[in-house]
């Protein structure tokens, strides 16, 4: 049975526990408060997306505050999960990320040697900033005015699939949290990866933490 600590509850965890055992244990574990009274919903969301994207159930996980039940992004602490709030997925796909990493040096080897324009320049900047975190938003990523756009077909293509398997959950109008709710993902190339960003969240929600509270 899964324990949802309260925001006070949570805040002395942080304080106290190190910040791999509070991501693994209450971020990355457990069901979902979103799916506290309906976990079956749960199994549709990720039969879903693993028809849709070729994924395995295990590298989907549902988090942020559809998870604990209040927002753990340190501007929004504790601010609690409401009917407006959205539902955060994290998928974990070596492939689907190498698919996107490979794509780019494509497109980007051939013309790195010239002097890259405005869009181009800001463009792979951007990406270049998405694998050094090691995730990626593929329905979030915009085209518009690049050059050489067919060597970016592939990228392209996941992008597409992404945004409608995302959309595609309004289909199960049986399962409301579903229909009602934005759900979006982020792809991560790892789950250390998935727990690095995730811990670096709490590591500055704490410190805001102390700063409140004069600690």
């Amino acid at each position: 049975m899964t324990v949802y600590p309260t925001a006070d509850d949570f805040a002395q965890l942080l304080l106290s526990r190190p910040f791999s055992e509070t991501v693994q244990e209450h971020v990355f574990q457990g069901l979902p408060f979103v799916f506290r009274q309906t976990p079956r919903t749960l199994d549709v969301l990720k039969r879903h997306l693993v028809s849709e994207l070729g994924l395995s159930p295990s590298d989907i996980l549902v988090v942020g505050s559809a998870r604990t039940g209040f927002s753990l992004n340190p501007d929004n602490f504790p601010r609690q999960f409401s009917d407006t709030s959205d539902i955060d997925v994290v998928i974990v796909d070596e492939d689907l990320f190498d698919k996107i990493w490979t794509t780019l040096l494509i497109w980007n080897y051939p013309r790195r040697l010239l002097k890259a324009g405005r869009i181009d320049g800001d463009w792979i900047y951007q990406r270049r900033k998405d694998i050094y975190w090691g995730w990626f938003q593929p329905d979030q990523i915009r085209f518009e005015g690049l050059s050489f756009p067919d060597a970016l077909q592939p990228i392209r293509d996941l992008s597409t699939r992404w945004f409608n398997a995302f959309r595609g959950l309004s289909q199960y109008s049986e399962h409301a949290e579903l229909t009602h709710r934005e759900v979006s993902g982020r792809l991560y190339r790892t789950w250390n990866h998935a727990h690095l960003y995730h811990e670096e969240g709490l590591r500055s929600l704490r410190s805001i933490l102390q700063t409140r509270s004069g600690a």
